[in-house]
């Protein structure tokens, strides 16, 4: 159905986008949840009776055999995800400070008089705005606790200068940035993303997230002038070469997703299309059935396990590689979740 907030839309865009950014969320939920309960998990049930314990077989399957199988990848889980997070943790803090040298190379003033209202018209505080010579990218927002917006000089005067309605579009889009703490929401995000390497799809997710939330901010920059204005501040802003940067920043324009922006803004039906590839899909779910299937076994006790007074002795498969004993009930009658060793045909041989 019609969005009655943005007229400008097709029906077809506004279904497509509201599918595909509740589908962006449930997967981002879902990964985080797959990928870091199994390591955490394990050390909050320590604290009690593990759920688990006193049942070593579920129908056929050996829960101590595929334990002794599933240990050292839940043992690896842990150290991938420390080191993920040291990794991660360390670029970021290298982004900021790329971002403050840069930033502090630059000559900066605060908006005139003129700009001031242009600026009050975004939605944005004279002292929130920095004027910069020299910047190479047309305009961006940074700061985690108190984010600003940047905004190159060329943009106010010079050949390439927007009108005042374009400016204000431009302005309140980052007002959008400002307000919904984008920088510090996707430093969240990326860190996630860079400590979980070892699932790519979050990554991609995570950078389809920073996607969407450019739609967001050029739909609230509509209300505030109208979507051809955005659109058109959009296209001019379009033949900036800008370098690839290393700040850590959320900028205007994002060459890749120019096309979408611009095409939905004058009212064409465009949908989204995310950057997850089939492969990226397969891997995913490999890592996150391993690391979800090693944390739900490792709940189990073995047996004689000294840190445990509710383990007990059961089949013992000393010499014997666990593999062989995955599936030791095949034929032996009884429950599907047997009580300890009773019917184990391996037990104390």
């Amino acid at each position: 159905m019609a969005d009655s907030h943005r007229p400008w839309l097709r029906e077809g865009t506004v279904v497509g986008e509201r599918r595909y950014q509740r589908l962006l969320l449930v997967g981002l939920a879902a990964i985080l949840m797959l990928s870091l309960v199994p390591v955490v998990g394990t050390h909050l049930l320590g604290i009690a009776e593990r759920p688990l314990s006193g049942s070593d077989h579920i129908g056929a399957l050996c829960l101590i055999a595929l334990h002794e199988l599933l240990s050292p990848a839940h043992q690896l889980l842990h150290i991938l995800v420390a080191v993920g997070f040291v990794w991660a943790l360390f670029e970021m803090a290298l982004k900021a400070l790329c971002t403050r040298r840069v930033l502090t190379g630059m000559p900066v003033r605060y908006l005139d008089a003129y700009e001031s209202l242009l600026g009050e018209r975004a939605g944005l505080a004279p002292n929130q705005v920095h004027v910069v010579a020299e910047l190479p990218m047309p305009a961006f927002t940074a700061g985690w606790l108190f984010p600003r917006v940047y905004i190159a000089e060329a943009l106010l005067a010079s050949d390439v200068a927007l009108s005042g309605d374009e400016l204000v579009a431009v302005l309140a889009h980052e007002a959008a940035h400002v307000r919904r703490r984008d920088p510090l929401r996707f430093l969240l995000l990326r860190v996630l993303a860079r400590a979980l390497f070892w699932v790519p799809a979050l990554r991609a997710v995570a950078e389809d997230i920073a996607d969407e939330a450019e739609i967001i901010a050029d739909d609230t920059a509509s209300h505030v002038t109208d979507p051809f204005t955005v659109a058109s501040a959009l296209v001019k802003l379009g033949a900036w070469k800008s370098p690839d940067s290393q700040m850590a920043v959320v900028g205007f324009l994002r060459p890749d997703l120019l096309e979408r922006r611009v095409r939905r803004l004058v009212g064409e039906d465009f949908r989204p299309h995310g950057r997850l590839s089939g492969r990226s899909v397969m891997v995913a779910a490999f890592a996150l059935a391993v690391s979800m299937l090693s944390g739900i076994v490792d709940v189990h006790d073995l047996p004689r396990m000294p840190d445990h007074a509710t383990s007990h002795q059961h089949c013992e498969h000393d010499g014997m590689f666990a593999a062989r004993h995955l599936f030791c009930r095949w034929g032996v009658s009884g429950p599907i979740l047997p009580n300890g060793s009773g019917d184990c045909p391996h037990a104390h041989s």
